[in-house]
């Protein structure tokens, strides 16, 4: 449901967007650091030791930090997905709460726990609909 509803389809969509954008960014950088270590790798004869090391030493702290800015986008991201989700779960949790007391429902199971069941009893589609109807996108600041 989380995926199938507009909300969800929203989030997924802004997410992918900002992963591109984000992995777009990095490559760009990677790029650089890529070709900072053939030039530096060039003049391995032409400096003298304590000099080529110093920049090898250098290129290692800024793929370092490259490696740490990478990952912390990457958590920033996931974090972002784990808070819109979990908005949107607490935004159908009522949802399913009122179509089981209109439709005089005791009890709703998670598809994935039901084995064998008439598919008369299957709601998904209904809870979508009032999902869809009701929240249309999650905004997450």
């Amino acid at each position: 449901m989380l995926n199938q509803s507009v909300a969800g389809k929203s989030i997924t969509n802004k997410l992918e967007t900002q992963y591109k954008k984000e992995m777009e960014k990095f490559k760009i950088t990677e790029k650089k650091l890529m070709d900072e270590e053939k030039r530096i790798i060039s003049q391995k004869n032409i400096l003298n030791q304590d000099e080529f090391k110093k920049k090898i030493n250098e290129l290692k702290n800024k793929v370092k930090v490259f490696n740490e800015n990478r990952n912390n986008s990457l958590k920033f991201l996931n974090e972002i997905k784990n808070k819109s989700t979990s908005i949107l779960i607490k935004a159908i949790n009522p949802l399913i709460e009122n179509y089981a007391k209109e439709n005089s429902i005791d009890i709703i199971f998670p598809k994935s726990n039901i084995l064998i069941g008439k598919s008369e009893l299957e709601i998904t589609d209904q809870i979508l609909k009032l999902l869809n109807e009701k929240i249309k996108e999650i905004i997450i600041e």
